[in-house]
């Protein structure tokens, strides 16, 4: 039995959505693709998607199935921004990455084009952009009154040879930057209308994991150096998280969605599996999970099937969860349960446990909303009116009589839980119910959260 899921293997440029398109997500891939290929003008386009929702596994694929559109012409690149966040340049990291696009493609005209952005991008890095003006007696100097200071205690021949300096470096980076777009232009064969025959896809991935600093800044280049007819961008990021970032580098009162408005033309919600309530992507990537570690048909599993099955679209666990919760299941200890009421319950704290920890903490203590807790599972009063005859009662009474322990319940309800050691005679058990049966099941082993 394994703890964790194999990495997809997913070969980049290649495979496209056929092999690997468990949640039916390749009419979404489509849409994009015909978006990209219909608009001329130069796109930024947000897949938004909160962590563990499939937006790498999404964005791997669709690099590989756009190649695979009848007469393509188009080249895609991948770029994973979290993996180059080490770096202060993400201008030069960003043009590498596409260079060694173009030649693992073989494509000797977009070679071509691309090795004068290559030869020009050092000229436009940080460290040329943040130089400051270089004066004999001064060193470097970065700031205007420093300027003055030193224009004072300099001889004019010498301030004049510095001005000269700073103005030949400024003439330097426009002309490269004018070089690098160039370069751009031609990588897309512009026709006599200068209409772009060719197009560049670049997808930049893990954006919202990078370092504050870095991830705006490449935000920056694509916007001031990638701003050409023809070139598209991709970003999968999570937009609450990236606005965070904005917040940590520019102060919590800036604007921070507006901020991000200057830099995304369109936003893209990650798609959710559209073939019927009850069959939600968290419900067929569960059942990937065991099978893939070797789990079978625990009856904790099948558990968590259900309550998956019942609970709305709001409360649907990310695809990162339904991994942490299927592992949560493996390593407690198999313990037998006395009934379905024991049963159920693991699985709602494996659940809360994962999805909702404040919750949880809450529901063991049985302090908890009781309003907020049916509402998770999407379970109303109505459900209670017979005792545990599906799934949904018996969701109702774990929460109701384990929330609201001091509830007298019917002379036939009672009778039925008595057995439980839940009935009228013994409501003080009611409080002691989860917290027994998380004792011995979950609370042994933890994954971090």
């Amino acid at each position: 039995m394994r703890l964790t899921i194999p990495e997809p293997k997913i070969d980049l440029y290649t495979d496209g959505f056929a092999v690997h398109d468990k949640l039916s997500r390749k009419p979404t891939g489509d849409k994009l693709s015909e978006l990209v290929e219909r608009i001329d003008d130069p796109l930024v386009i947000a897949l938004d998607g909160a962590w563990g929702s499939g937006k790498s596994f999404f964005l791997k694929c669709w690099v590989g199935e756009h190649l695979k559109r009848e007469g393509n012409i188009t080249q895609t690149v991948y770029f994973d921004a979290f993996k180059h966040d080490f770096l202060d340049d993400p201008l030069i990291a960003l043009t590498g990455a596409i260079a060694g696009r173009f030649e693992d493609a073989d494509d000797e005209t977009a070679q071509k084009a691309w090795n004068k952005a290559k030869r020009v991008a050092p000229a436009l890095g940080r460290a040329i952009v943040r130089a400051g003006v270089s004066v004999a007696t001064a060193g470097l100097v970065n700031k205007a009154d420093e300027l003055a200071d030193a224009a004072i205690e300099t001889a004019s021949r010498e301030l004049d040879g510095a001005v000269a300096e700073f103005w030949k470096r400024e003439n330097e980076k426009r002309a490269a930057m004018e070089s690098f777009r160039q370069a751009l232009v031609d990588l897309t064969e512009p026709d006599e209308q200068k209409t772009p025959s060719r197009k560049l896809i670049v997808v930049i991935d893990e954006l919202d994991r990078c370092r504050p600093d870095y991830a705006l800044a490449l935000l920056e280049v694509i916007k001031h150096f990638f701003k050409v007819d023809g070139v598209h961008f991709v970003l999968g990021a999570n937009l609450n998280e990236l606005e965070n970032s904005v917040r940590k580098r520019y102060g919590g009162a800036v604007a921070a969605a507006q901020y991000l408005q200057k830099f995304i033309s369109i936003t893209v919600n990650v798609p959710q599996n559209q073939s019927g309530f009850m069959d939600f992507a968290s419900v067929q990537h569960y059942r990937y999970v065991i099978k893939s570690l070797g789990t079978g048909d625990d009856w904790r599993h099948l558990r968590v099937l259900q309550l998956l099955e019942l609970m709305p679209r709001s409360t649907q666990p990310s695809l990162r969860d339904i991994e942490k919760i299927a592992a949560c299941i493996a390593i407690s200890p198999d313990v037998e349960l006395r009934n379905e009421l024991e049963y159920t319950a693991l699985a709602v704290m494996t659940l809360l446990s994962v999805t909702r920890p404040e919750l949880f903490r809450q529901t063991l203590k049985s302090q908890a909303d009781l309003d907020e807790l049916l509402n998770y599972f999407s379970v109303t009063e109505r459900d209670g009116s017979s005792v545990m005859q599906d799934i949904q009662g018996t969701v109702f009474w774990i929460c109701q009589l384990t929330q609201k322990p001091e509830v007298l319940i019917t002379n036939e309800q009672s009778q039925w839980f008595s057995s439980m050691g839940l009935d009228n005679n013994n409501k003080h058990m009611r409080r002691k119910f989860l917290q027994g049966i998380h004792n011995k099941t979950l609370a042994l082993f933890r994954l971090p959260r």
